[in-house]
């Protein structure tokens, strides 16, 4: 059969051309002016779609195609008869979508409990403390390490809205995070850096660490306003594609940034799950088992990493021991699946000790004390230490770490990210299929119940007409028999009345 209008094929039965939108009666369609209307919609709603934006993705011709479909879609959705909250929903995914592809970054995604060794590790392999480790404070901003011709560092700010939901979700037990906010004046200066635009700073290399911590670190109260902070690095040998990510940790007392570090763990193309090496908790592991449920495609892509290996009692001999139990969590279906993939991708770090090692000639007393107790774990006298620095850095494992990433994901990190764009387009289609389904289903099933209340309705009258013409006989029954009770006892009444009064004449 072939459209009318534009001639194409189009399958036997369908009275609406899905090329054009002309409509294409038969003799056995009744109401041809209400198929006319559809047609009319269906044509308008062909047009506006026809005008979608489109983006241009240069870097691959199949995800700009992807692209252009999901923009479509995105038009369709925002069609009224979808303007629901799940068609909102999915207007945000495909945007989110949309936004991913147009940027192809690579994100090593660094994530943990606080105090889990996250921003440690960053900087161990980055050959500089960059990262912030400050003692008191969490990692609360999350941030971006990337390569970049020139040295910089970009700052974006939270709205109105999104530090008014971080506030509101401040535990009851976040004390320290209040009484540090009251001490520098938190409410003072939120004026001036809540909707903040954003800001790029082109610094030098000598001057990295000094801007990074103004926005990162609790002595600062301007870190309290930042929502993320992007630094880009002349010497760091990577892709620009790569980008390191120090997220807050996961039991932060500010919800908010818990939950900031969640969403990223969905986004991740790589994850680096920082575990304290002495103890793996039930939350450890349910982060770990979410990880791994966002992951099913690639779980080799998952390095947990055995952190602050060094504070063992006897690393090397106890690491052994925890790592067995570790591997029995983690080889099962829901997680490697392999017993020798886990025990390959369970990785031990001492990143503090590397930075110590490498920042021998500059320590403080305090850290030269801290690193010489860590050597005489490993049977290094402290006036032999120099000596055995190289032999000390290579037992952090800090350079099988950077292994991992060089040679395991580097190489391949184009094939994942395609991977994880097909896996999320997938996954959308998915579920937009799933809306229209349900979208036509309620329809029907409010066809179905309409038609159905409309029967039962004049059932209803039928029977109810009846009942109520039985009542009003048997009230006029009633009415009778209620009007003879009342005659027969007037009578008896009056008869009683006589015999009295004749009793009283004969006394």
């Amino acid at each position: 059969m072939k459209c009318a209008n534009c001639k194409k094929e189009i399958i036997n039965g369908l009275y609406l051309c899905p090329h054009c939108g002309t409509a294409n009666p038969s003799d056995t369609v009744q109401n041809v002016s209400l198929l006319n209307d559809y047609a009319s919609k269906l044509q308008k709603l062909m047009k506006t779609v026809g005008t979608a934006q489109h983006t241009e993705v240069a870097w691959d011709l199949t995800v700009s195609q992807y692209v252009q479909k999901m923009e479509k879609l995105k038009v369709i959705l925002s069609q009224p008869e979808f303007s629901k909250s799940s068609g909102e929903r999915l207007i945000r995914r495909i945007g989110g979508f949309i936004e991913r592809c147009k940027d192809p970054v690579f994100h090593i995604a660094f994530v943990g409990t606080i105090k889990a060794g996250k921003s440690t590790l960053i900087n161990a392999l980055l050959g500089r403390n960059l990262a912030s480790t400050s003692v008191t404070p969490e990692t609360a901003v999350l941030t971006k390490f990337r390569s970049s011709k020139k040295d910089y560092v970009k700052i974006s700010f939270y709205t109105s809205d999104e530090w008014a939901q971080l506030w509101n979700s401040i535990s009851s037990n976040a004390d320290v995070f209040k009484q540090e906010y009251a001490a520098l004046h938190g409410d003072e200066a939120k004026s001036q850096w809540i909707n903040h635009e954003e800001m790029i700073h082109s610094v030098s290399n000598e001057e990295l660490e000094t801007e990074i911590e103004r926005w990162t670190s609790s002595k600062h109260v301007e870190h309290y306003f930042v929502k993320e902070v992007e630094i880009g690095l002349s010497n760091f040998n990577m892709p620009e594609q790569i980008v390191f990510v120090d997220t807050p940790g996961l039991d932060d007392a500010v919800k908010y940034r818990s939950d900031v570090t969640r969403a990223y763990i969905d986004r991740a193309n790589a994850v680096f799950a920082c575990v304290r090496s002495d103890a793996l908790t039930g939350g450890e592991l349910n982060t770990l088992y979410r990880i791994f449920s966002n992951s099913s495609d690639n779980p080799e892509k998952i390095f947990i990493l055995g952190t602050q290996w060094d504070s063992l009692n006897e690393p090397e001999d106890d690491w052994k021991l925890q790592k067995t139990e570790w591997v029995k969590y983690l080889a099962t279906p829901s997680c490697y699946g392999s017993t020798e993939i886990a025990q390959r991708n369970i990785v031990h770090v001492a990143a503090y000790l590397m930075n110590l090692c490498r920042d021998y000639a500059n320590l403080d007393k305090n850290k030269l004390k801290a690193l010489k107790i860590i050597a005489f774990k490993f049977d290094v006298a402290p006036m032999e230490l120099e000596e055995h620095l190289e032999e000390l850095m290579e037992k952090s494992n800090v350079s099988e770490v950077n292994r991992r990433i060089t040679h395991n994901i580097v190489p391949k990190y184009k094939e994942f990210l395609m991977n994880d764009i097909i896996a999320n387009y997938q996954a959308i289609s998915k579920e937009i299929r799933q809306f229209f389904e349900e979208t036509r289903d309620s329809q029907n099933e409010v066809l179905q119940t309409s038609m159905k209340s409309a029967d039962e309705i004049r059932q209803s009258y039928e029977k109810s007409k009846k009942e109520l013409e039985d009542v009003q006989a048997y009230r006029k029954q009633l009415e009778l028999a209620m009007d003879q009770l009342d005659k027969n006892t007037k009578e008896r009444v009056n008869a009683l009345c006589q015999s009295l009064e004749e009793m009283t004449k004969t006394a």
